[in-house]
């Protein structure tokens, strides 16, 4: 595995986990990546929604990339600069598509919680012309060709001015400030940061949703809400809602818990799920086994002992 921190700008880093080109299977294969996007109420990022994630993706054969965007107070209206790392980060996985053998036809996001929203945002509004500069990137360079948004927030409330909200501390912004760049944020700001208000079928990719029914941090409607936007748009869709769960479940297993009720044998089922979904997305007969699949034999194939 390829495992190194890029730095894409003063207050945000990728980390990747591509897998190594080996000489024996899937010789020169360009991979699909996934941009992994943490949850953290834009307060902070997850660890438990960053690497096992990624490693998770790893296991079936995908590259992947988590992106630690900015947080942790650095600056006002958080998902602003959030979007704008996100564009870069995906801007250097096209970039460095060939060295990397990324198949720069599947580009996916997926992001939990906050995280979730950053990937809806980007997914929404990766043509948006204002990015151009922001980021100093064509909107190819920044395209999203699938989204999975595991229980991802579209909306977040407005609190009381001088509320530090989730995961805030006591010297740092408040919750209006670190979300809406603002302590008393007017409603059109507000409205702004709903990603499905950008859903569009000519640039918005198809997703795979999840959300639990017991989540009580981001409401199940919230996911209703996109699989509705998507519709709407004739965007294709994949929706899971599981009954029972709390949120931030993440893996649903022991690989990502910190307490009992963090594991969840039927709530884990996702994963599996979505790459289901994704399969006729991402397995291209042309290109399955990289170029074993032009009948370039393994090494050992070459043997004397083969003989």
């Amino acid at each position: 595995m390829k495992h190194e921190n890029i730095v894409l700008n003063d207050t945000a880093y990728l980390e990747t986990y591509f897998l190594w080109n080996s000489k024996e299977y899937n010789i020169n294969k360009k991979r699909p990546v996934v941009l992994v996007i943490p949850g953290g109420g834009y307060a902070f990022t997850s660890d438990r929604e960053a690497e096992p994630i990624a490693l998770k993706f790893n296991s079936i054969g995908l590259h992947a990339a988590v992106l630690w965007y900015t947080s942790y107070d650095r600056v006002q209206n958080v998902p602003h600069q959030a979007l704008i790392d996100a564009m870069q980060a995906i801007a250097w996985l096209r970039k460095h598509g060939d060295e990397e053998y990324i198949d720069l036809s599947n580009v996916i996001v997926c992001g939990f919680s906050a995280g979730g929203h950053l990937a809806l945002s980007a997914a929404s509004r990766w043509h948006q012309e204002w990015l151009n500069d922001a980021t100093n990137t064509t909107p190819e360079q920044r395209k999203v060709d699938l989204c999975i948004d595991c229980y991802g927030a579209t909306q977040f409330p407005v609190s009381k001015p001088g509320d530090k909200g989730f995961g805030g501390t006591e010297n740092g912004l408040t919750s209006n400030e670190r979300v809406f760049g603002s302590d008393q944020p007017d409603e059109e700001v507000v409205k702004a940061f709903d990603p499905v208000q950008y859903f569009n079928q000519k640039t918005t990719p198809p997703m795979f949703i999840w959300h639990t029914g017991e989540d009580q941090l981001v409401p199940v409607a919230q996911a209703l809400e996109v699989a509705c936007g998507l519709e709407k748009e004739n965007i294709p869709f994949e929706l899971h809602i599981y009954e029972r769960g709390e949120h931030g479940l993440a893996l649903s297993d022991r690989t990502t818990a910190r307490k009992d009720s963090h594991i969840n044998s039927h709530v884990k089922t996702w994963f599996d799920l979505c790459e289901e979904w994704l399969t006729p997305y991402i397995d291209r007969p042309e290109n399955m086994y990289g170029e074993c699949s032009k009948g370039v034999p393994a090494p050992h194939e070459d043997s004397p002992f083969n003989k």
